[in-house]
């Protein structure tokens, strides 16, 4: 079976490649090919779930600490 247009025959989005995804943001594809090197996608998904982690603990902690009845 031969690949037409509309196939690829990679595992990369074609954004990534060409930017068609991104009509007009060059930003954007720049940011994707930027996320790709390395561990940068990792961290940046890691510290996205660290600072949810980090407000629902604080907004627990706030909770707890306004249901106390005063002394």
């Amino acid at each position: 079976m031969t690949a037409t247009k509309t196939e690829s025959t990679t595992a990369r989005a074609s954004h990534q490649g060409s930017g068609r995804g991104y009509p007009g943001s060059e930003w954007a594809r720049r940011i994707e090919l930027s996320l790709d090197h390395e561990q940068r996608r990792l961290a940046l998904y890691g510290g996205l779930f660290g600072v949810f982690v980090l407000a629902v603990v604080i907004v627990a902690a706030i909770g707890v600490v306004a249901d106390t009845p005063p002394i």
